[in-house]
């Protein structure tokens, strides 16, 4: 019998082929699935890391704004020296080249907390944060104002330093230690001291020649201020100043066509403009339902906010906001005007309407003078609640007797002899809210003779309005100022003899600086323009727009030449139409900045103080001079500090060995702008709203 024959070579080999390529196969898989496990850890590594960066960031915040709120609690008294933040890591007290920056981490600062790393060179790998990236916001002034894009910021820019953090919170170190996990540095910026772009800015119509512009807004509505949208926006300057034998101003300045790329863009639906983005054409404001007039109804809105946009809409499209900084460098790059204006421009203001001093939670509307937009009155019962006044018809005689008024108090039937003493409310009678605002030795007299001559400002008449007070006995009567003489047979006491200089508007009040108009005894107009004024205190009383919190005003307090310069740019100085020229408006800006730096503002009442140092830019008259306040009271505010804060926060550690701070190993990194307004006098958070950075 034949043996079994064996297995052949060539199936040998096949099987062993087999064999190497499952094994080949496997390890394939093998590696494949470690490539993904290491690529799936790494992944997993760098979302822990950012998300570790992104926990400090907020949490940063956090003790960011505590110190802020901490600061108001330690000094609940408000005063010049500590109405606005705490100032460090800033240049040398002056004229601040960097005025919008209020404070940065910085080694020794009164936190304690900082450590002396700088954030533009320390990090053992290379992630650092240049000058330039700490400028991407464009609130530090431009080293160089070229047209190139270049955010390098001017010389006298220091970058933060890092605050180390550890399980334990913030630390102060002198040398690494295992327990760091992360640093954070930020800087902060008075984004109230900018003009909010939400509001800030009118139209303007081309003429002949093309390069000339004229605001497509009547001039009176323009100088007559009252919203910060009359705010021009081409007295903002794109160059450094250019000083000559005897003046000093801008190169250049922001144009025409860039403003109305800004407001066409933002108010489209409730404007529509002509044209499109780039080429926004506006109608003459004389136009019937042109442009100007359409412009002129929504930011005449006594009552609006300007918190949200207009809900019209107009061929499918709506009004628009830029809701936070980076999509104002987005609409700038579109619209191609100079980075360089952007150091005067924010997104993000707010503010309490209401008094920085007294008892009044809110303010008191002017518009309750338009009562007396019609001659007899039709709104008795408004007129007694608001004025505590009574109306008394003319009688033709003989004798002669022109319409006036008596004094009987918000709810009373008989004539008055005497203000109450009671404490003034938002809803009080004026002769109330007077008595309570002026000085005590202010007598009845006085303060109803003011009474009429702010009647005789807002009625329709040409005239003078006469009001009488006391008990039982003979009326006593306090005089108004008007363009006609008092009719009245027996005047007792009889009115002094009319000013040799009076302006009656005759209109509706549009800003709390109008107020200056009025006089007191029938001779003397009250004083909005020296320091010890006793009659400024009004200024914080009174209100155009009533909504309760609004959007758009600026602080007092800014150390910006320019945002002063956009607000008086354009303002009436003689009524009617006479009105300031930018040179001027710079010239007054540069003065009240230097008053401001010299002293800060507390309140609206500080204002006369501002105009009286502006000096005489604006003409030598009292109504001149004062142009200053009629732009200023109703536009600036000192109550809230709305600021932007700009931290940068790494998480990571120090290798083992470490022996130096600038040693640190960056494994995650997050940057926010959050944009936070805070109540100086009560320390409440207003709004805030946080901004992610993407660069």
């Amino acid at each position: 019998m034949k043996p079994f024959p064996s297995l052949s070579l060539p199936r040998k080999g096949a099987a062993l082929v087999i064999v190497l390529a499952f094994i080949v196969l496997l390890t394939g898989l093998v590696i494949t699935y470690f490539m993904r496990t290491g690529t799936d850890r790494q992944l997993a590594k760098s979302s822990f890391d950012d998300t570790a960066a992104e926990l400090l960031a907020r949490s940063s915040l956090d003790i960011i704004i505590s110190d802020f709120k901490q600061e108001i609690a330690d000094a609940p008294s408000v005063t010049a020296a500590n109405v606005k933040p705490r100032t460090y890591g800033t240049p040398s007290p002056g004229l601040n080249p960097i005025p919008n920056l209020i404070r940065r981490s910085l080694s020794g600062d009164p936190t304690g907390r900082t450590s002396g790393v700088n954030s533009t060179a320390d990090s053992a790998n290379g992630r650092s944060i240049s000058l330039a990236r700490w400028n991407s916001h464009y609130l530090i002034p431009r080293a160089s104002t070229s047209s190139t894009v270049d955010s390098t910021p001017v010389s006298s820019f220091t970058a933060p330093d890092w605050v180390f953090i550890t399980p334990d919170g913030p630390q102060l170190l002198a040398s690494p230690v295992s327990t760091v996990v992360g640093r954070y540095a930020f800087a902060a910026f008075d984004e109230g001291a900018l003009l909010d772009i939400n509001v800030a800015g009118f139209p303007f119509f081309p003429t002949t020649p093309a390069s000339a512009a004229t605001p497509g807004i009547p001039s009176t509505d323009v100088g007559r201020k009252g919203s910060v949208a009359f705010a021009d926006l081409t007295g903002l300057p794109t160059s450094p100043t250019v000083v000559t034998a005897s003046t000093s101003t801008p190169g250049s300045w922001h144009s025409a066509s860039a403003t109305n790329d800004i407001v066409g863009w933002r108010n489209y639906a409730s404007v529509h403009p002509a044209g499109s983005f780039t080429s926004f054409t506006f109608d003459p404001a004389a136009t019937a339902g042109g442009t100007g007039t359409r412009f002129l109804n929504l930011f005449l809105d006594p009552t609006r906010t300007f918190l949200l946009v207009s809900t019209t809409t107009t061929s499918g499209r709506t009004d628009q906001a830029l809701i936070n900084r980076g999509e104002l460098l987005k609409l700038r790059s579109a619209s191609g005007f100079s980075q360089s204006v952007l150091q005067y421009l924010g997104t993000f203001s707010r503010e309490k309407n209401r008094p920085t001093s007294g008892t009044l939670t809110a303010r008191w509307p002017l518009s309750r003078f338009d009562l007396f937009a019609t001659t007899p009155p039709t709104n008795a019962a408004g007129i007694q609640t608001y004025f505590g006044l009574r109306y008394v018809a003319a009688v033709s005689g003989p004798p002669a007797v022109g319409e006036h008024w008596e004094y009987i108090g918000a709810s009373g039937s008989a004539r008055l002899s005497a203000i109450p003493s009671t404490a003034a409310t938002a809803d009080s009678d004026l002769p109330l809210l007077l008595r309570s605002t002026l000085p005590g030795s202010t007598s009845t007299g006085e303060i109803l003779s003011i009474v009429a001559s702010l009647i005789d400002q807002r009625d329709s008449n040409s005239e003078t309005t006469w009001i009488e007070f006391g008990g039982a006995g003979p009326a006593q009567k306090a005089y108004g100022v008007d363009n006609n003489p008092v009719v009245d047979p027996s005047p007792s006491p009889s009115p002094p003899p009319r000013p040799a200089s009076v302006v009656v508007l005759n209109r509706a009040f549009r800003n709390v600086g109008e107020l200056g108009y009025a006089y007191r005894n029938a001779a003397t107009p009250l004083d909005f323009l020296t320091t010890a004024s006793t009659d400024a205190p009004l200024l914080d009383q009174f209100t155009f727009n009533t909504a309760s919190i609004r959007a758009g005003t600026i602080s007092l307090n800014t150390g910006n030449i320019a945002v002063i310069t956009a607000l008086l740019t354009g303002a009436t100085t003689t009524e009617p139409a006479t009105i300031a020229s930018r040179t001027n408006a710079y010239h007054s800006a540069q003065s009240i900045v230097t008053e401001i730096n010299r002293l800060n503002a507390i309140g609206r009442a500080d204002v006369t103080r501002l105009a009286g140092a502006a000096g005489t830019f604006f003409g030598a008259s009292d109504e001149a001079r004062k142009a200053g306040v009629r732009s200023l009271a109703a536009l600036g505010q000192t109550r809230t500090w709305n600021l932007l804060i700009d931290v940068v926060a790494q998480s990571g550690r120090y290798p083992p060995g470490a022996t130096n701070l600038n040693q640190f190993v960056v494994q995650g990194e997050k940057r926010y702008w959050l944009h936070v307004a805070i109540d100086r006098f009560t320390g409440e958070v207003i709004d805030q709203q946080l901004e992610a950075v993407y660069e």
